[in-house]
């Protein structure tokens, strides 16, 4: 797998995020609580996001120079228009996140203008170093990932995986590989059909990858 450093980084932020979970249980009624190990999962998965949404970016565009991340959202965008759509769960707890659904009306979301306000000015925006932006950042970063990996991910090769958020799965999916659902991609067999006769694949739309 190429670039396996940012899977390994992941997996490391998404351990931090587990581990305060002894401490405040994942429920909405907590999702306000706001702490130092949540600023520290938000600021570092946050950043994170940066590197891995220009990586991508330019995976789509090799000529884009900027670091803005809107301009990498509408690069994303064009290309992969249900991104948006993707939903990431920590089935432990039942909860769902969609921390990029304001991309799909051409905003930012809230979690990243809070890691924002966090980084520079933490001494009056340190509330919103909560549970709820912590677990959104790294639901974001993941998101990304699953994206740049979509091959490893429909072949269900990144190890290992996440102990505490998953991608959300296919529960009709007849065989292991078709498990999990990016929107924007085929499913196995089709990647498959296609890497046999020496195309490549194509993004298309939810419906057909459902």
């Amino acid at each position: 797998m190429k670039r396996s450093s940012y899977w390994q980084y992941f997996l490391a932020i998404e351990s931090d995020l587990e581990a305060t979970v002894r401490f405040v249980e994942p429920s909405h009624r907590n999702f306000n609580t706001y702490s130092i190990e949540f600023a520290k999962v938000l600021l570092t998965a946050s950043s994170e996001v940066d590197v891995i949404c220009k990586l991508l970016a330019r995976d789509i565009d090799s000529t884009l120079r900027s670091d803005n991340i809107g301009e990498h959202r509408t690069v994303i965008i064009e290309k992969y228009p249900h991104f948006p759509e993707m939903q990431i769960l920590v089935p432990r707890y039942e909860l769902k996140f969609e921390p990029w659904l304001p991309w799909a009306t051409g905003l930012n979301p809230e979690w990243w203008q809070s890691y924002n306000a966090v980084k520079h000015e933490r001494h009056t925006s340190f509330p919103m170093a909560n549970q709820n932006n912590a677990f959104q950042s790294v639901a974001g970063l993941f998101c990304l990932l699953a994206y740049l990996y979509h091959e490893d991910i429909i072949r269900e090769a990144l190890n290992p995986w996440p102990k505490l958020i998953d991608i959300e799965a296919d529960p009709t999916a007849l065989f292991p590989e078709d498990r999990y659902r990016l929107p924007d991609f085929t499913r196995y067999s089709s990647f498959k059909n296609n890497a046999d006769d020496g195309t490549s694949m194509d993004s298309t739309s939810s419906s057909s990858a459902a």
